[in-house]
């Protein structure tokens, strides 16, 4: 039924996969290609395909442990092949760069007779003083939303087998990341009524144990059936473990939970706010006025706290970081392991503003304004180890150029 209860004559075509559906999309495509003809012999297409298939393109990378990884598609290697090199090798022309092959999805979807489409990965992050070895591979049959997780070793480039318990989830619309090396906090169908949401999404968070029936895990945490998911997570944070939990209520709107001195508390902060942490800190992007403590906070700002303080009821110990003006917006926010570098479009022209948190207190640096037009992208090499940073800077006269600097750099311009 649509809006006021109006039925909705199409709603058979949420059967995606059924023979009637795609018959109904062959015939349309017929028909758009009988009148517009194949883009494919189109001089344009070829050119579009010439580019995004090109060897010339800029491998990005992320650093795991003593590699730089990259996930790299072209002409050859259409579903894309995982690769790693060392920092020196990563330095050489694009041409003359060794890459160690870690797994090649073209073959491993022949070898398995699947339709595999790469969806990412979650590392099992067991803090500094521990290599980063297991990792959730995601899987898609065909590049729909489901996937399939299956756990890979970084070390011998190979998934865990069956015999060592590992962790292994059919195509579903699944979310798993690692609460210890052993065991899994994962939201996924099991078959049991009530798992998924009414979007499809994961209801129910799970801690799965190592070598133990998923469906016997238990059941640790909720949301409501009408939200679109929920969600959990453990993560090291520049030397601090976060515990959260959340619902994602709406697109724009959750409801977040942390584990603060050994017990869940409920964040009381509006349902449209974005949180997320830096260290010991919360950070609250605010899509709309937040009046707490006596002062309004202003749609669009971003504030920090720690969360001691927080769960203490003292927003007098909040920073405004960042508050909108006529001419100015955040557009993003980057983190290394001591500063906070955001992204703002001040009357259209990219600023860079530079925070610096030490011994618990945040000082603003200053800002940088040289670039004018140009777009800035920021990555962090490695947030937990050090302020170096990916700087992918591109705009009318510039082509795509990838630097790598640091925070402090950065600031000197």
């Amino acid at each position: 039924m649509g809006a006021e209860g109006v039925e909705d004559p199409h709603v058979w075509l949420e059967g995606v996969e059924e023979e009637k559906c795609l018959d109904w999309v062959r015939a349309k495509n017929t028909a758009s290609l009988g009148k517009f003809g194949d883009p494919k012999e189109s001089a344009t297409y070829n050119r579009i395909l010439e580019v995004l298939e090109s060897k010339d393109k800029i491998a990005s990378v992320s650093k795991i442990n003593e590699h730089y990884y990259n996930f790299w598609t072209d002409a050859d290697h259409v579903r894309g092949i995982w690769r790693r090199c060392s920092l020196e090798e990563y330095r050489k022309p694009p041409a003359e760069v060794n890459w160690e092959l870690v797994l090649d999805i073209d073959a491993l979807g022949k070898e398995e007779g699947e339709s595999w489409v790469w969806h990412g990965k979650t590392l099992l992050d067991e803090g500094p003083e521990k290599r980063k070895v297991r990792c959730l591979i995601q899987l898609s049959p065909g590049g729909s939303d489901a996937v399939a997780l299956r756990e890979f070793d970084l070390d011998t480039k190979s998934f865990v087998p069956d015999a060592e318990g590992c962790f292994r989830v059919g195509a579903c619309k699944s979310d798993a990341s690692y609460k210890s090396r052993d065991v899994l906090l994962i939201g996924t169908d099991t078959g049991k009524e009530g798992d998924m949401t009414d979007s499809g999404y994961p209801r129910r968070i799970r801690e799965w144990h190592r070598g133990t029936p998923l469906k016997d895990a238990e059941v640790v945490f909720e949301c409501e059936s009408t939200d679109i998911a929920a969600g959990s997570s453990r993560y090291y944070d520049r030397g601090v473990w976060h515990d959260d939990r959340n619902r994602a209520i709406t697109f724009y709107t959750a409801e977040y939970h942390f584990v603060f001195e050994g017990a869940w508390r409920k964040l009381d902060v509006p349902e449209d706010i974005k949180v997320s942490t830096f260290k010991d800190s919360f950070m609250f992007e605010l899509r709309s006025d937040w009046t707490v403590g006596g002062q309004v906070y202003n749609q669009g700002s971003l504030l920090a706290i720690p969360c001691d303080k927080f769960f203490a009821g003292d927003m007098a110990a909040a920073v405004v970081l960042f508050s909108p003006s006529s001419c100015q917006s955040l557009e993003d926010k980057t983190g290394t392991l001591s500063f906070l570098v955001l992204s703002v479009l001040e009357d259209v022209k990219t600023k860079l503003m530079f925070w610096e948190y030490k011994e618990g207190t945040w000082q603003s640096l200053g800002s940088f304004s040289g670039l004018g037009m140009e777009s800035v992208s920021l990555q962090a090499v490695d947030s937990d180890a050090n302020d170096e940073l990916w700087v992918t800077i591109q705009g009318y006269t510039r082509p795509t150029s990838l630097y790598l600097s640091s925070a402090p750099e950065l600031l000197e311009g």
